[in-house]
């Protein structure tokens, strides 16, 4: 077996196709295996398979979230004691920009949807064509949650968190959208922009409606302590704390973590900046620019560690997913991951 899948019947995108399984297997053929996980706890069994049957490509049917979960179990069960002892390394890791941002996808270069990138695979693995491959540098991180009121130690890894501030705000934002897309981006950035007025003054006391506290709501900082590479960052309230290590395009709308893209660094934005100096920033942002102002640290780092100091827990986003009830988070750079430069030919 050349290729394995894994699809989530349950996704917001597959709810309305039953059938995607099955699509997706007449695409792969004979030289691949489609699975279905309906739960996170399913991922595991089938990549074990996967391993057992020395799966050289490894695609989740989705976007970064289902990436980063196929990673972090393919990484776990590497662990086990059936495997440790054996010559293997992680396969090559696909996502087929099935979700709303595709961040890994687009800064790798994958370009098509899942069909045609599958379909593409196929081909060039029958046909012994070249599969150009990326390295990336991934994050691996150390966090404690609680879990039915327990603090639990858990690692996963990624490649970009919003963890606490106006990065994590924005994501609930985005996120609550019945379907997040770019244009939900706009849309959050253009509210945020002109509720400020309102919701940042003692206008906010007038009857505006959801006006008063949308920005307010962006804005609201996350109490915790930062370190960064040993410095214990000033403040007890960041308005932002946001570290990748890779660059991100969001919907081709805002552009961040430039500095990532150097080999075995991690790009933090991190600081307590004035809810009008990051709005400052907005033009930077878009155009893929580093930040600027007074209290914002935009720079190359190797270890972040963020530790909840209020009574509010942390509620970090990594690769699109949430984290909920943590207590502390430690990024590192973590292993390099390699990503198949897949490009499907545009449709008729």
């Amino acid at each position: 077996m050349e290729i394995g899948v894994i699809t989530n019947p349950n996704s917001r995108k597959n709810r309305n196709r039953p059938d995607r399984a099955e699509r997706l297997q007449r695409i792969v053929g004979s030289i691949g295996e489609v699975h279905e996980t309906e739960s996170i706890d399913a991922i595991k069994p089938v990549l074990r398979d996967f391993l057992r049957k020395r799966a050289r490509y490894w695609v989740a049917d989705g976007g970064d979230g289902a990436l980063h979960w196929m990673l972090r179990m393919g990484m776990e069960v590497l662990q086990e004691d059936e495997f440790m002892n054996q010559p293997l390394a992680l396969p090559m890791a696909l996502p087929t920009k099935g979700g709303t941002i595709d961040f890994v996808a687009n800064n790798v270069g994958i370009q098509g949807d899942a069909e045609g990138i599958l379909a593409t695979l196929r081909s060039a693995v029958e046909h012994g064509g070249i599969i150009q491959d990326t390295e990336v540098d991934s994050m691996v991180i150390d966090g404690v949650q609680l879990v039915d009121g327990v603090e639990t130690a858990f690692r996963t890894y990624g490649f970009a968190s919003a963890a606490g501030g106006v990065g994590q705000r924005f994501y609930s934002k985005y996120y609550a959208d019945p379907d997040p897309n770019p244009r939900t981006i706009v849309k959050v950035v253009a509210n945020t922009v002109a509720s400020a007025p309102i919701a940042l003054s003692p206008l906010s006391r007038l009857p505006f409606g959801p006006w008063k506290t949308y920005a307010k709501q962006m804005f609201e900082p996350t109490t915790c302590s930062v370190l960064l590479d040993g410095m214990r960052l000033p403040g007890t309230k960041f308005t932002g704390v946001h570290v990748a290590s890779m660059s991100i395009n969001l919907g081709n709308v805002l552009r961040f973590f430039g500095k990532a893209d150097q080999p075995g660094l991690m790009n933090a934005i991190v600081g307590t900046p004035s809810p009008w100096s990051i709005i400052r920033n907005i033009p930077r942002m878009a155009r893929g620019e580093e930040m600027r102002g007074r209290n914002i640290l935009d720079r190359p780092c190797r270890e972040m560690i963020i530790e909840a100091t209020g009574d509010e827990l942390l509620a970090p986003i990594i690769d699109g997913e949430f984290y909920r009830n943590v207590k502390k988070l430690v990024y590192r750079v973590g292993p390099r991951v390699r990503i198949p430069k897949v490009v499907a030919p545009k449709a008729a």
